[in-house]
């Protein structure tokens, strides 16, 4: 039987090399922006930029539905694509009639504009909008979301 060594200074265990987080945040961005065209309507967006995506979820509020319960909406997943950068590769995870092509054409200009695939959840309702509201809706986001992602990949 081999006795204990209980004086002999002992080597601490080699930690493994630090490796870099797949997140530079784990707190996501949440803001509310007044759409542009639309009066007392509000989108609210909660934005997490990691190094290998981006998820962004959307809703909005009005003061008439302000009592009533948000739908799910639908989850949209865009990525780059490599062989024609200007058309990204877009598929729908969940899919609602009312909230599905408002994140679908947000997806896509964003996998496209930062390069990256790019998840986005929206419950976003326009009652019944013209072009020229959904559109700068849709430039509002993009705004905003590029602000965020771009200014966290400088800092």
């Amino acid at each position: 039987m081999m006795p204990l060594m209980m004086d002999s200074p002992q080597e601490p265990p080699q930690q493994p090399s630090p490796e870099p987080s797949p997140s530079p945040t784990l707190h996501p961005k949440q803001l509310a922006i007044p759409l542009p065209l639309t009066p007392h309507t509000t989108l609210h967006l909660q934005i997490t930029s990691l190094n290998t995506s981006n998820l962004i979820f959307l809703t909005s509020t009005d003061p008439s539905s302000s009592g009533s319960l948000s739908a799910l909406g639908s989850f949209v997943y865009a990525m780059p694509n490599r062989l024609q950068p200007s058309d990204p590769l877009c598929t729908a995870l969940c899919s609602q009639n009312g909230s599905i092509e408002f994140a679908n054409r947000l997806a896509k200009i964003l996998a496209r504009r930062t390069e990256k695939p790019t998840y986005v959840g929206s419950s976003v309702v326009f009652g019944n909008p013209t072009v020229e509201e959904e559109m700068a809706g849709v430039r509002a986001v993009v705004d905003e979301v590029l602000k965020i992602v771009h200014g966290e990949q400088k800092g």
